[in-house]
């Protein structure tokens, strides 16, 4: 195979040139080793002092400085490791590593703009990309799924070239300041996309045309591809809640199409530390608590699918903003 195919194959960074550019000085300070050849080769580009601004030139992801972006383990409960160890607080976290959640536990990774995706029990997640391309600023983070759920809230970012990814064998979700869940089912044949806030992109891979998916809506992905966007199931009333004499019980009304429901607590309304999580036949649970707890309450309605539903968030007594 000619050496222009090779390269052509391998992931590509696309740029559009800007006033002022020439190869050998974005070699020189944001290029490996300096190479601007083999970009002069792949565009073919004659001259490499003389770039048209406002093409483009694609380049090799191989050859792009990087610095790595910060994200820290800001919560977590019960048994979470980081790469086979046992997780700390404010611990940091960075590309290549997998943070995985036992039975009744939960974790929240949280990234330097404020974003942060999370983990309920018997997930894990890859981190494979997280850095910011020093050529444009722009920031890279992808999140593979390779066990479980998760839950992603992302801080909108203006940067065109900036991306959130959360991947699975059979689906990319992609975002750019929004509120979703992915989920990947035990026998790894299916993948759900659950869209709370904002608008997900989701395609088979990242060569694929997106389907966008919209607040409520949510998409399973198969080996055959991407299917039709459906409605999510709505969140379930709050009917009662009441004190125990170990702590308290939540009941919730039923939803039409569903055939479980999840009934978590947590002590921030973000339900970014979750410290109690029960999925049941029926939208009632009881919890042991400490006189006095602070918490809040999330409901939601599953669909015989596994399609995880919108929330529904209280206060004791109150009801609060999802």
């Amino acid at each position: 195979m000619p050496a222009l195919a090779q390269q052509s194959a391998e992931p590509l960074f696309r740029y559009r040139v800007q006033p002022g550019d020439t190869l050998s000085a974005m070699a020189r300070d944001y290029f490996v080793n300096g190479d601007y050849r083999t970009v002069q080769q792949l565009n073919r580009v004659a001259d490499p002092r003389r770039l048209p601004i406002g093409s483009f030139l694609m380049i090799p992801s191989r050859l792009l400085r990087i610095e790595p972006v910060d994200a820290r383990i800001t919560s977590y409960r019960g048994a979470v490791t980081v790469d086979g160890r046992p997780v700390a607080l404010a611990q940091q976290v960075r590309e290549g590593m997998r943070v995985e959640t036992g039975a009744n536990a939960n974790v929240t990774v949280s990234l330097d703009d404020g974003s942060a995706i999370s983990l309920p029990s018997q997930s894990r997640i890859r981190i494979a990309r997280l850095r910011r391309i020093l050529l444009t600023g722009s920031v890279d983070r992808n999140f593979v799924m390779e066990a479980g759920r998760s839950r992603s809230s992302v801080t909108p970012f203006k940067d065109p070239e900036s991306n959130f990814r959360v991947t699975t064998p059979l689906s990319v979700s992609a975002v750019r300041g929004t509120d979703f869940r992915v989920a990947l089912d035990d026998s790894g044949e299916t993948a759900l996309t659950e869209v709370v806030g904002g608008t997900v992109g989701v395609a088979k891979d990242e060569e694929t045309d997106e389907t966008g998916v919209g607040r409520g809506f949510g998409v399973a992905a198969t080996p055959a591809g991407v299917q039709t966007p459906v409605p999510l199931l709505p969140p379930p009333m709050l009917k009662s809640m009441e004190r125990t004499p170990t702590g308290v019980a939540i009941s919730g009304e039923p939803v039409d199409g569903a055939a479980q429901y999840r009934i978590q607590l947590a002590t921030d309304v973000a339900f970014r530390d979750v410290f109690e999580e029960v999925v049941s036949d029926k939208p009632n649970a009881g919890f042991a608590l400490a006189d006095g707890a602070t918490f809040f309450v999330r409901l939601t309605a599953i669909a015989p699918t596994g399609m995880e539903g919108l929330p529904g968030t209280y206060a004791p007594g109150n009801r609060a903003t999802p």
